[in-house]
């Protein structure tokens, strides 16, 4: 579902919610919850309650209103997405899969309804990366001379059904780089890899300064894994 496909009341009730949520979750589920029933019964606005739900009470308290949602609109991938996320955070691994690898069928579908074709935005994507590179101090470029990245439409189904995110702009799989150092074995050679398909569904493929500055995020984000650093200290450099 596209924000282009709601009327103004739906519209305004999801984005009011979501505006609230950065600053008061607890208002942004009284907003949620007062909202005119013809507007609140809309599955993207049962969506934005469900997560305002959520930030007040916790993944538990969101986790039916969630599975009520998936199980009368189960096309709507934006709800089982986050469905998957309450199941990750309640340790319920094989359910989050579940609705991950059914959210990469339905992103994957609604590609080939709309014709994106990998063809057209890979060239893009590769020189945006290469400038990335090309401007690395010497000493990391070096480091990181032979390590392939890839450009590939969406995650393969093994990852997702290992709980990989099939919306995720970047993967960065292998040793690091102190256990190349050192000669540390693994299971998957090292390598980076961009998702076409999601970076051109995360910002607009048709802008280039959009595209660029998202692909030198994701590419900075996947080459801070080699080197060592986590989430925390990813985000702390705006690399999150």
């Amino acid at each position: 579902m596209k924000s282009d496909d709601l009327d103004d009341g739906v519209l305004s009730l999801v984005l009011g919610v979501e505006e609230r949520l950065q600053r008061n979750p607890r208002e942004a589920l009284a907003f949620a919850e007062h909202a005119p029933p013809e507007s609140a019964a809309h599955p993207e606005a049962r969506l934005a309650r469900a997560r305002a739900l959520i930030a007040v009470r916790g993944a538990t308290a969101g986790r039916r209103v969630l599975e009520l949602l998936v199980n009368q609109e189960p096309e709507f991938a934006e709800a089982r997405h986050e469905l998957a996320l309450v199941y990750e955070e309640l340790g319920d691994r094989d359910s989050a899969a579940r609705e991950l690898l059914a959210v990469r069928r339905l992103d994957a579908d609604e590609d080939l309804a709309e014709g994106f074709d990998l063809s057209e935005i890979e060239g893009r994507i590769a020189s945006c990366a290469e400038r990335v590179l090309s401007e690395l101090p010497p000493k990391f470029r070096d480091r990181l001379a032979s390590i392939p990245v890839l450009i590939e439409d969406r995650p393969s189904e093994d990852l997702v059904r290992e709980g990989f995110d099939p919306r995720s702009l970047g993967l960065f799989e292998g040793a690091e780089h102190a256990e190349r150092e050192l000669g540390a074995a693994v299971p998957a050679p090292t390598r980076i890899v961009l998702y076409a398909a999601n970076l051109a569904a995360y910002v607009d493929p048709e802008d280039e300064q959009d595209l660029a500055r998202e692909v030198e995020i994701t590419l900075l984000h996947e080459i801070g894994h080699y080197f060592g650093l986590g989430e925390t200290e990813l985000e702390a450099l705006g690399l999150g």
